[in-house]
């Protein structure tokens, strides 16, 4: 709770202070040192969480689900910490430890969307694409997955499948500023102002929601429109005021352009994409819709199922 609440300081004593506690425990010495590693990491310290997540590694008594955990983490350390080394060095280690989390967890759904982000940020589109795939199947309600998909259709020039992607981003999760902001920047790109200012609304709505401290983004620039296309939903706080401003910028333009926009006629020029309405009412966005029910269904009924289990213990 203490490291959830940024409380870093007092979050490690009472960590240390379970490290050398040898009363039962829920955790066991193995995962304490890794949320010891963890907490470094989340305050910044990457060279003590590179340490001791290696040090994790030469145990011989690690499991495989802690193997694949620790792997993860050091993957994506080396794929955003640009003190861990040379950029082209950091990326080869951040693919090697990502390929064995999966192979140490091939159900980690996580692990094969980030090696997937990985393969995107050198270019390697079809690997990055088979990653997305893969992760999709072992677990499907990721909206960071199917917008990471989405940028790269976009990438390719795909504006069709694109939208498809984007949209089983937001359907999965309504307030995913990434997505949002990444159709208004594909409908304006396609000349569709009107749902490109429906979309860029729906991402502001999505930050001033923003409740998630931590995030990554793709770099990837979007032409003129002083907007980038990003790969995630939760963003930091600066990243946040940033997003805002260059989205309210858009809106303000797209709001003029609207104004003075002539009413739409039979001659008018054929949408390239279909509309954010249409977009929405898809097959594909309604058997994912559809899907998410189901799975949501599942975890309640799993949560029911538990809650009875252990009460009939007594």
């Amino acid at each position: 709770m203490l490291k959830v609440f940024g409380e870093y300081k007092l979050s490690l004593k009472h960590l240390k202070l379970a490290q050398i506690d040898n009363s039962p425990c829920t955790f066991s010495k193995l995962q304490i040192k890794f949320h010891i590693a963890h907490l470094y990491e989340v305050h910044n310290k990457h060279k003590s969480a590179k340490e001791a997540y290696e040090h994790l590694l030469n145990s011989k008594e690690l499991t495989l689900e802690l193997k694949a955990d620790i792997y993860r983490q050091l993957g994506w350390m080396y794929h955003c910490v640009e003190s861990l080394g040379d950029k082209k060095q950091r990326d080869n280690y951040a693919i090697i430890c990502l390929q064995k989390s999966i192979e140490a967890n091939p159900k980690s759904g996580q692990s094969l969307y980030l090696l997937g982000r990985c393969y995107a940020g050198i270019n390697k589109v079809h690997d990055a694409f088979i990653a997305y795939r893969n992760s999709v199947e072992k677990s499907e309600g990721n909206a960071d997955t199917w917008c990471s998909i989405g940028v790269l259709y976009q990438q390719q020039s795909q504006p069709t499948d694109a939208l498809q992607a984007y949209i089983c981003a937001v359907q999965l999760d309504k307030n995913h500023k990434a997505a949002w902001t990444n159709l208004g920047i594909l409908y304006e790109s396609c000349g569709q102002p009107r749902d490109a200012y429906a979309c860029y609304l729906n991402a502001t709505r999505s930050i001033k929601n923003n409740t998630q401290p931590k995030a990554t983004v793709n770099d990837s620039k979007a032409g003129s429109l002083n907007l980038k296309l990003r790969t995630t939903g939760n963003l930091t706080s600066r990243e946040c005021q940033g997003l805002g401003k260059g989205l309210s910028q858009r809106i303000k333009f797209l709001e003029t352009q609207l104004a003075q926009a002539p009413m739409p006629s039979i001659t008018s020029k054929r949408r390239q994409l279909c509309s954010i309405e249409e977009a929405w009412n898809l097959p594909i966005s309604l058997e994912m819709s559809s899907r998410q029910q189901h799975q949501q269904a599942t975890q309640v009924q799993q949560r029911q199922y538990g809650k009875s289990a252990h009460g009939s213990e007594f």
